[in-house]
């Protein structure tokens, strides 16, 4: 259940589009990616109806995966007892997770260890590293649940970063680093961060932008960059398509948003976006900006029918094929391609 630099750590909600985009991914690419799967902040729900809502087809679109890390911090509200709820439905669902967890946290502590069959997750954040004496934090942590380094799924989180450049991503890794303890004990070693913009407002309508993807450019330049100079290069993760915060609450059947298409290139994401969809149905949308990417003005940017499942259905939908008009099958076919994209990233480079 180890992994190494060539490893892929993306973090996803757990929600339909993207649930359904880790079961479509090409099954070649699937040993090298552990996803970290986010069980949302609840809403209107009730909490049963949230877990069930959550799980549904998850154990079967985590398949050939070598494992997932799951993480309930956004139902931290709900309780010890949710996050107990989460890990035994996971665990009744037969799939193969390690429970996330944190040295600040308190809510999910005893139900992640409860779990720990295949390992434990920490998950260090910005937060905690601000407070200072991070590495105080965690041998605090492993000697008071009395687990070992080597046992450790360890996750330097930087959290958004949207509003940094590269190299302000450089620096904060690099000093976050400095702060964590021998860097070849632990079982694995990852450093994720979330480059992706809070929302598409910053683009206006029947245009594109190309935003700057800083994490991985930080990551290959800085981190891949030197390697030979690290005592161990970590593995890189980042938040795909969405941005951290996510998007609970959000209902695109009452609630106003635009057609937009979200798409991964070398350094860049380049963001295509219509208008609202209260004014033109996303159905009547969505062929049109397909058509834009793969046959149009944007076509430079495409990577070809035959690059992902998402780059083919995203042609499919620029043929005027049916069912690809809606928000949620653009976010599917836009993770595919961003997971299948850095994969392909990762595999181009140099390794020993």
């Amino acid at each position: 259940m180890t992994f190494g630099p060539n490893h892929y750590v993306p973090i996803l909600k757990v929600k339909r589009a993207e649930k359904a985009a880790l079961g479509q991914l090409s099954p070649v690419l699937r040993p090298r990616i552990t996803p970290l799967l986010e069980i949302v902040e609840r809403k209107e729900k009730t909490f049963e109806e949230h877990v069930e809502k959550a799980f549904r087809r998850l154990a079967d679109n985590v398949k050939g995966y070598p494992r997932c890390f799951l993480d309930v911090r956004e139902i931290e509200p709900d309780g010890a007892t949710a996050a107990a709820a989460v890990f035994a439905r996971a665990a009744a669902a037969g799939i193969d997770f390690t429970p996330v967890t944190g040295v600040a946290r308190t809510v999910d502590v005893e139900a992640a260890l409860g779990h720990r069959d295949r390992g434990l997750a920490i998950r260090l954040t910005r937060p905690e590293f601000e407070n200072g004496n991070l590495d105080v934090q965690i041998d605090a942590f492993l000697e008071a649940h009395h687990v070992a380094a080597s046992e450790i799924d360890l996750i330097i989180d930087l959290g958004a970063v949207e509003n940094m450049i590269p190299a302000g991503v450089e620096a904060l890794t690099d000093v976050f680093l400095d702060e964590v303890p021998d860097h070849a004990s632990w079982r694995t070693f990852t450093v994720s961060a979330c480059a992706f913009p809070r929302s598409m407002g910053g683009v206006e309508r029947h245009s594109h932008e190309l935003v700057e993807r800083a994490e991985w450019i930080a990551w290959k330049d800085n981190l891949y960059g030197r390697r030979s100079d690290l005592a161990r290069l970590p593995s890189f993760g980042d938040c795909a398509i969405q941005h951290l915060s996510g998007v609970e609450g959000f209902d695109p059947r009452t609630m106003a948003a635009s057609a937009s298409i979200r798409y991964a290139r070398d350094q860049h994401w380049l963001l295509v976006k219509g208008q609202s969809t209260r004014n033109v149905p996303p159905s009547l949308q969505f062929p049109q900006l397909a058509s834009k990417l793969v046959y149009g003005p944007l076509k430079q940017y495409f990577s070809g029918a035959d690059h992902c499942a998402g780059c083919l259905s995203m042609k499919a939908a620029a043929n005027r094929e049916p069912n690809y008009g809606s928000l949620e099958a653009w976010r599917r076919l836009g993770t595919i391609h961003h997971v299948s994209w850095v994969m392909q990233e990762l595999g181009a480079l140099p390794w020993p």
